[in-house]
């Protein structure tokens, strides 16, 4: 095991450097584990200095102790771990991997680490690849995870789950089992123990073959990229002070799917990315847009033609959202709160509203896991109406709220992420807990402080 990961770094050594410092993102589980344990075994034939960071997310109901257990297991490996705790965790899956990174990129400053090695392997890149065909992605979501991104390196993705459990299995090693990740409720454990499993049971080297899909996925990606440099490199691109310019006429020699990925690539070099949806308004606007007309791409950036130069600009700065938190406790009693969403303001009600809101419902207090979060839609958001369960992002587009405007949309969600109104859109089909049970209200008043529209009827 230990040569063959020499051999993976010595093939790519950009990835962990020798003599680099390089912080284990440590959980405690059987990858981790290995991961610590066969970097420290490599030894003088490719020195590092390691050191090692568990991030506690306080959701269950022992992860103190499992902090503590991946803290002694660290000490017994003769490795530093710096052990930090989430603070009110809230959200789902992509809050709490966004808290988990943001504590990872503070430990490696702290720890003065050249890279942050990331214990993902071979499996995790197969169920990746998989969760991502199910959404209908590109090259892009097909190459599954990459082997780098900035500081952080994953060494083991050559490697499978059970072969590195045979390896701390042999060295007589024991891991901690985190049973959340069994937790059907959550898409990747669903993937995991059933889908993977019942597709396996059929198709022996599925895993396999889908890691391998992953790679010719980066491989085609990279083809394409290039491509659309070597376009922008003929097309006269500009780019700087929060705008691109390019020769419309040598965009017009390409197909849409050219000037879409051309869009895309100037959009991700300024920040933003790109919807299916904004790429294809962007790619048609080159095409039959007029001088001195744009369309928006994406929120705060927007394409606009002035005679034959294309300029892809910011729109302007949005000031980050502010979202809210209602408690239980909190909606018993009639309240207010100022949020902000997509650069728009609004003042949250609940209890007894005052007639003056621009949009309003009614939740049973029974009827919903709190606490309940305001904020603006995210990918993934789906609602149960009446007639089915319906995504949030095609009920927006089919009550033709500009794509641009989409983001400062309050919507609101329970402690599970269901999404229980999406403000003067839809409301969600909920059953009530208790037919006579206690209700409140809650409204929206928006102030205008970037879009004409009210927040709906």
């Amino acid at each position: 095991m230990e040569a063959r990961l020499r051999g993976a770094l010595q093939a790519a050594p950009g990835l962990l450097p020798r003599g680099s410092r390089v912080l284990v993102a440590f959980s405690g589980g059987s990858d981790s584990l290995a991961l610590l344990h066969l970097l420290r075994a490599l030894g003088e034939s490719w020195p590092l200095k390691l050191s090692a960071a568990h991030f506690d997310h306080g959701l269950q109901p022992d992860s103190a102790a499992w902090a503590a257990r991946a803290a002694e297991l660290c000490r017994r490996a003769d490795v530093p771990c710096d052990v930090g705790r989430a603070a009110g965790l809230a959200g789902g899956p992509a809050e709490w991997r966004a808290a988990r990174y943001a504590f990872l990129a503070e430990a490696r400053r702290r720890a003065g680490a050249d890279r942050v090695a990331l214990a993902h392997q071979r499996d995790d890149h197969a169920e990746t690849v998989l969760l991502n065909l199910l959404r209908g992605p590109g090259f892009r979501g097909l190459a599954g995870i990459p082997a780098r991104r900035g500081a952080f390196v994953r060494p083991l993705l050559g490697f499978a789950r059970e072969e590195l459990r045979g390896y701390l299995r042999a060295t007589g090693r024991e891991w901690v089992n985190d049973p959340a990740n069994r937790n059907p409720r959550y898409r990747r454990a669903r993937v995991r123990y059933s889908l993977l499993p019942a597709l396996a049971g059929r198709e022996p080297s599925l895993r396999r073959q889908l890691a391998e899909l992953g790679r010719n996925a980066l491989v085609a990606e990279g083809g394409l990229e290039a491509g659309a440099r070597r376009i922008l490199a003929t097309a006269g691109y500009r780019d700087g002070a929060g705008e691109a310019q390019i020769a419309r006429p040598v965009l017009l020699g390409y197909d849409r799917a050219a000037r879409g990925r051309v869009l895309r690539h100037v959009a991700r070099n300024m920040g933003f990315l790109v919807s299916r949806r904004g790429t294809r308004v962007g790619a048609s606007f080159i095409d039959t847009g007029k001088s001195g007309r744009g369309v928006d791409i994406a929120a705060g950036l927007r394409v606009e033609r002035e005679f034959d130069r294309i300029h892809v600009r910011r729109a302007r700065e949005v000031p980050p959202d502010r979202h809210f938190e209602l408690d239980r406790t909190r909606a018993r009693q009639p309240g207010r709160e100022r949020v902000r969403l997509g650069g728009s303001y609004y003042e949250v009600r609940w209890g007894a509203l005052e007639g003056t809101e621009r949009c309003a419902t009614a939740l049973e207090l029974d009827g919903v896991r709190f606490p309940i979060r305001v904020r603006g839609p995210q990918p993934g958001d789906r609602i149960r109406t009446p007639a089915g369960s319906r995504k949030v992002a095609k009920l927006l587009m089919e009550r033709r709220v500009p794509s641009s405007d989409r983001s400062a949309v309050p919507v609101v969600v329970d402690a599970d992420r269901r999404v229980l109104w999406v403000a003067g859109h839809s409301k969600a089909a909920v059953e009530p807990a208790d037919p006579g049970g206690a209700w409140f209200a809650i409204g929206f008043t928006e102030r205008r402080d970037r879009h004409d529209e009210r927040c709906g009827t």
